[in-house]
């Protein structure tokens, strides 16, 4: 059974070992931007081992010194050195060719590979670095690749990108690094090895040096390591926690805004902040727990990949949420401060230009987070692009209705309040959509028009009359003498002239002829008003001053008298 103090060591090892990046340095301690030596082969192989082993050297003084000690805890001088060899491991990262990892994972994934790699190159019998090309010796060769004897590990030099020249252990190596591992998992190391490093860094409490003592994590019960889907089962537990705790900060975060969003004179507009909390807590949340799971509690293996992955595709969703939902919320207060009618053009201009503008962020984000996931970009906006006229085709009628919608809201023809006339239907506008405008008729029925046919029928807005035509006919008696038809004429003229309320210029009023019942007088003339309710109220004033004149001179209204016709069978009695 390995001693304790052995087991310390290691797990101290890969306390420090892998647990962030840095600034790299290959031994040159007093330079901290030294690049890793990538120029050939022998450099990236060399550079790797020997880095490695010198780190390793390094940490086991430490823990030398941590042994020696009662400390729960490394001491300051002692942290420090452990962030400093942190640093240094950057310098192995960078020998690795991650470029078809998911960028989510690259951070988490690039520690496994290493170590996988490391225990793979410690139980293989490697050739002397002088035999392996140099610079030199890669110039002369066609292809720029070296693979290690009996192996199908690669060290290739890498064509395009930033890091075009570099040799690097190739992506087809990264890739199958955990295949290499099983299948030499069971070969015994070589006397120059660092034996155990991955096994521990899979299983042990590595990533809580920080927060827990390791002579504790030590002591841990052996049912507690057993290993479930190749996880430890402390580890689950620290899951389960880890999880429950942000379940618990969601829903009380939740529980919170919504009694806050119950509060206010204006609760519909609170109730659509409290809904952009939703996505803002996971956004909050999500990062913390990736680190936690990933970092401290170090899960490894396709647990690792699917958790990371998962969360960070939530992460977008949820930030794609808040975009919209903040679209939404900013266009609603901005209206509601601006005191806009809530169906007007205007306000539905501030909802269609914040919308326009979340769903070009939503689409930015989506395309990011999809490379951020592994997913080439190129393929998301194809399939946007092939999605986009699939829906285009299949709703070219509600595309042609948005069309004429914003037609509306940018010529503005009428507004909402307005009376208008369209075809048969007449009413007064009550909103105005982005795919219909809907009509309140003057007998309270509602109509919706598609926009589209709007934008191609001839409106008449009665609301934007300067003037209010007021046209009538009145039909006096023909007993009434013609001296007393003319007196009337003028009378009803100068009523329509001593109005403050009609125009002076363009009125008719006129005997306009002999009907079949009685003498007919024209009355025409136009009012000048603001709206319908001044219209009404100075036409009922002028009609009522005519009918009094008519009274004060005895005037009497002529009423038709419906005679059956002669050749109509008379009805029965």
């Amino acid at each position: 059974m390995m001693r304790p103090g052995r087991l310390l060591l290691i797990v101290l090892l890969l306390a420090g070992l892998l647990s962030g990046p840095g600034s790299a340095l290959a031994g040159i301690e007093d330079n901290p931007l030294q690049p890793a030596d990538t120029s050939s082969p022998r450099a990236t192989l060399q550079g790797f081992i020997e880095t490695l082993n010198d780190i390793h050297a390094e940490i086991r003084a430490v823990v030398k010194s941590y042994l020696a000690s009662s400390r729960l805890y490394l001491s300051t001088q002692e942290a420090r050195k452990i962030d400093h060899l942190i640093q240094r491991l950057e310098i192995v990262r960078r020998t690795l060719d991650m470029s078809d990892t998911p960028a989510a994972l690259v951070d988490r994934l690039s520690d496994t590979r290493v170590l996988q790699l490391k225990e793979v190159l410690d139980r293989l019998d490697l050739p002397d670095f002088e035999s392996v090309p140099d610079a030199d010796a890669m110039e002369a060769r066609a292809f720029k690749r070296w693979t290690i004897p009996g192996t199908e590990i690669t060290i290739a030099r890498v064509e395009q990108g930033p890091r075009a020249g570099e040799y690097l252990f190739s992506r087809e190596t990264v890739q199958r690094l955990p295949e290499f591992y099983e299948k030499v998992a069971a070969l015994p190391y070589k006397s120059t090895a660092t034996a155990g490093w991955y096994d521990r860094y899979r299983y042990g409490g590595g990533g809580m040096y920080k927060l827990i003592p390791y002579r504790w994590m030590l002591n841990l019960p052996d049912w507690s390591k057993r290993l479930v889907f190749d996880q430890p089962l402390w580890r689950w537990f620290g899951v389960f926690l880890v999880l429950l705790t942000a379940t618990l900060i969601y829903l009380l975060v939740r529980r919170g805004v919504t009694a806050w969003a119950k509060r206010g004179s204006v609760p519909e507009l609170r109730r659509q902040w409290a809904q952009l909390t939703k996505p803002l807590t996971l956004l909050a949340l999500i990062p913390v727990v990736v680190h936690l799971l990933a970092e401290n509690l170090r899960l490894t293996g396709i647990i690792l990949e699917v958790t990371t992955l998962s969360l960070w595709a939530v992460f977008t969703l949820s930030l794609t949420w808040a975009v919209w939902l903040g679209s939404h919320a900013v266009a609603e207060s901005v209206v509601s401060a601006q005191d806009m009618h809530t169906g007007s053009i205007d306000s539905q201009l501030v909802r269609l230009g914040l919308r326009l503008i979340a769903t070009i962020l939503s689409i930015a984000i989506l395309v990011i987070g999809a490379q951020q996931l592994g997913i080439p970009a190129y393929s998301v906006i194809a399939g946007l692009g092939v999605g986009g006229i699939a829906v285009a085709l299949a709703a070219k009628d509600s595309l042609a209705n948005l069309l004429g919608s914003l037609l509306i809201m940018f010529e503005k023809p009428f507004r909402v309040g307005h009376w208008i006339k369209l075809g048969d239907t007449e009413g007064i506008v009550e909103s105005i959509g982005f795919r219909s405008t809907r009509i309140r008729t003057f007998y309270n029925s509602l109509v919706s028009i598609p926009s589209n046919t709007l934008v191609n029928s001839t409106v008449d807005n009665m609301h934007m009359r300067q003037y209010r035509r007021v046209r009538t006919t009145l039909l006096i008696s023909y007993d009434t003498p013609a001296d007393t038809v003319e007196t009337f004429i003028a009378d009803i003229r100068q009523i329509i002239l001593d109005s403050p309320h009609t125009r002076k210029d363009r009125h008719r009023i006129r005997l306009d002829d002999f009907s079949e019942f009685g003498l007919q007088i024209l009355v025409n003339f136009f009012l000048d008003v603001s709206g319908t309710k001044e219209e009404q109220v100075e036409r009922q004033n002028i009609l009522m001053q005519i009918l009094k004149l008519a009274e004060s001179m005895q005037i009497r209204f002529a009423t038709p008298v419906l005679a059956a016709a002669p050749d109509t069978p008379a009805t029965e009695a």
